[in-house]
């Protein structure tokens, strides 16, 4: 029987290591990506408006909905509480609660990540300003979910804007 290792070839990074940037999807706020959005192939009548997202303090494209890593939500802090017996239905739900940040994948603006960081701060391209974090060894949404690798846009820090 063959191993798993041979079947599956694994891309680990190396502290300090120096990142290949054809692994990063386009900068959404690069000129090139932007001119592109608006050709006509984009604009069709019944298309659905797509979320784009922007940073609050300069209005630069940081990311797209493609760019987005969707999750299934988890438990919150809920899953860390202790469970005592309570009075009441044991199956009933919390309500649920919206993530208060998006993930997305590695972009061309994430200088630090491109440098080989393996965790630090998501600064925009154009203002420096503070958009959020990144780990390849994952963040815990405030939903409970664990993404791995994360890179971590909060929702405070960026505007949603539809297309």
């Amino acid at each position: 029987m063959p191993s798993l290792k041979s079947n599956f070839q694994c891309n680990s990074y190396n502290r300090g290591e120096r990142i290949d940037s054809s692994k990063f999807g386009d900068d959404p706020g690069s000129p090139a990506v932007a001119d592109s959005s608006k050709s006509p192939k984009f604009i069709s009548e019944g298309a659905k408006p797509t979320p784009t997202y922007h940073c609050k303090k300069c209005r630069r494209v940081v990311a797209l909905q493609d760019n987005v890593v969707g999750h299934v939500p988890g438990e919150g802090e809920t899953c860390f509480k202790w469970h005592k017996r309570s009075s009441g239905n044991p199956f009933s739900r919390p309500e649920e609660h919206e993530c208060s940040s998006i993930f997305v994948e590695p972009l061309r603006w994430m200088t630090t990540v491109e440098e080989g960081a393996l965790e630090g701060k998501l600064n925009c391209a154009h203002c420096e300003a503070r958009l959020g974090y990144f780990n390849w060894s994952g963040i815990q949404c405030s939903c409970g979910s664990w993404i791995t690798p994360a890179f971590q846009l909060h929702k405070s820090r960026i505007d949603i804007t539809t297309l």
